[in-house]
């Protein structure tokens, strides 16, 4: 077993030995079928996703050592393994005068950002990655920025106008790449050596020209170093609230994590959200060469030298209208922004892809945003001519519901219904929280099923109605498809009936089952029956 320390040395070492072994990191030639397809070689830690001619790194970790996985993967087809020093590892007899290369790598973890950016990116015109990232961090708004950055990459022109426009590809909670059609991933940032394979994935992904990766940054892989050695063009800021405390332990060390992706990474680009607290205290953390762009409601955003300023916003019923006055670059210009999403926190959001979009060099018009929609299942719209709007929404715990429903009924001028149940075998003190929000905002309320697991579904809908003070102020319908029926059935044009707790979720949990259940498919074509039955 080889020891080795520099990570181009570790890298060229690796490509020598596969391409001996006749694979490499280089595209395939072959028709892409999926992400996964489009490099023959890569470098993983997970030894069931190894495949012929991939690298396993085995790493010292406090719960699982990756040691002890390194048989399986070679069997699955690993032709070299890197071996953190600290693990303790003895290749098997059999595996000693195989084709395998071992290599073993004092302080392995702390090279894999380097060590990736040599296996996948060495040759790439002497730079590191071959797309701008830009990285987006806070407590909310992750998912829907990265979603819409790209969709107005979509939607926008090339500089000359006469190429076709590009992709913005994706990294987050909803998945990874092309935001129309994701690939699942099990956290909002992946491992560092998937974060590396993905956007060499991207960079050779035939499908789409992508022109940028827009990626959520959690706190955690600031934390973790799942970022490490990436370079963002732009970093954004969105806020941040109580959560994660349970690992970070304060609200000032969950910021300090958080501050990283501006203070460590120096992004060329910091656009920031300076109405919440910890934003304006981050634009006191960089230093006076450092770019922001700030962008916020307040009056405070026109101190800044480059801002987005949300002069206006108005709530209608299929939308907002957003008038932004916005200096980038020395012009100071006004835009009349109109969307056709709910919820004025989405102000916000807008105004971060605004002015990202804007430094990025794209050329985009006020027009654009009229054809975004909302991140898959977050009040998303569905709206038929003559009929009550009907929304698909997440929300499945007490916070979330009352955000969505005021965020709802801010938008209408008629009723708002809402249909919801909550899981079972989960916590049941929720259960008359969620009722006590619901008859607090919702003029209506149908309790349905979500997913009641191997829980009575009697017991837990009781346990959601001694919530109620009224108990009249429900219907109750156990099975959710009739649920929403009859709710869309009992609503007018010009009400609204939100739908909350599956959103993007393709599945329902009754007993031990698992039933396939799309809700944004089953009530978007409930809508068009509906539509087509007016007519």
């Amino acid at each position: 077993m080889k020891t080795l320390t520099n990570s181009n040395e570790i890298a060229q070492h690796l490509k020598a030995h596969l391409a001996a072994l006749g694979a490499s990191g280089d595209a395939v030639n072959n028709p892409i079928q999926s992400n996964e397809d489009v490099v023959s070689s890569r470098l993983l830690q997970d030894s069931r996703q190894i495949r012929q001619g991939d690298v396993f790194v085995a790493l010292a970790g406090h719960d699982l050592n990756g040691a002890d996985f390194i048989d399986a993967a070679i069997q699955n087809g690993a032709g070299a393994v890197l071996v953190d020093a600290a693990c303790d590892y003895t290749p098997a007899p059999n595996n000693v005068n195989s084709d395998v290369l071992f290599v073993e790598v004092p302080a392995l973890r702390n090279l894999l950002g380097s060590l990736c950016q040599s296996f996948y990116f060495s040759g790439e015109s002497n730079q590191s990655q071959p797309l701008p990232v830009i990285g987006v961090t806070g407590t909310n708004g992750k998912t829907s920025i990265t979603h819409l950055l790209a969709q107005i990459a979509d939607l926008s022109k090339s500089n000359d106008d006469l190429s076709p426009s590009k992709s913005c590809a994706v990294i987050g909670t909803m998945g990874t790449g092309y935001y129309q059609a994701l690939v699942p991933s099990a956290n909002t940032t992946p491992g560092i050596t998937d974060v590396y394979r993905l956007m060499a994935e991207f960079r050779q992904d035939t499908r789409h020209d992508y022109m940028a990766v827009a990626m959520e940054v959690s706190s955690h892989a600031l934390a973790q170093g799942r970022v490490a050695g990436v370079e963002f063009e732009t970093a954004i800021f969105t806020n941040l609230s109580h959560e994660h405390l349970d690992y970070h332990g304060t609200m000032e060390q969950y910021f300090a994590e958080k501050a990283k992706l501006f203070t460590d990474f120096r992004p060329a680009n910091s656009v920031i959200n300076i109405d919440d607290e910890y934003g304006l205290k981050l634009t006191d953390l960089l230093p006076i060469e450092q770019r922001v762009i700030a962008v916020g409601e307040t009056k405070q955003t026109l101190a800044f030298a480059e801002y987005v300023w949300i002069k206006k916003v108005e709530c209608h019923t299929y939308g907002l209208q957003i008038e932004l006055e916005w200096q980038i670059d020395g012009a100071k210009e006004t835009s009349v922004l109109n969307l056709p999403l709910y919820g004025t926190f989405n102000a916000a959001n807008i105004a971060a892809v605004f002015a990202t979009a804007i430094v990025s060099g794209w050329s985009f018009e006020a027009q654009s945003f009229t054809e975004l929609v909302p991140v898959p299942g977050r009040l998303e719209l569905f709206v038929e001519d003559d009929l009550p709007i009907a929304i698909v929404d997440y929300a499945h715990t007490p916070d979330a519901l009352e955000a969505s429903l005021k965020a709802a009924k801010a938008h209408l001028d008629g009723n708002l219904l809402l249909v919801f149940g909550c899981g079972g075998d989960r916590d049941t003190s929720k259960r008359p929280m969620m009722a006590k929000v619901a008859e607090k905002y919702a003029n209506s309320v149908i309790v349905t099923n979500d997913n009641p697991r191997t829980e009575s579904q009697e017991q837990i809908v009781n346990d959601i109605i001694k919530g109620f003070d009224s108990p009249d102020a429900h219907h109750i319908e156990y099975d959710r498809k009739l649920a929403i029926q009859w709710a869309l059935e009992h609503a007018q044009p010009g009400d609204a009936v939100l739908i909350a707790g599956k959103g993007h979720e393709t599945y329902q949990i009754i007993g031990q089952q698992v039933f396939d259940y799309d809700e944004r498919s089953y009530v978007a074509g409930l809508m068009a029956d509906l539509a087509q039955r007016n007519n």
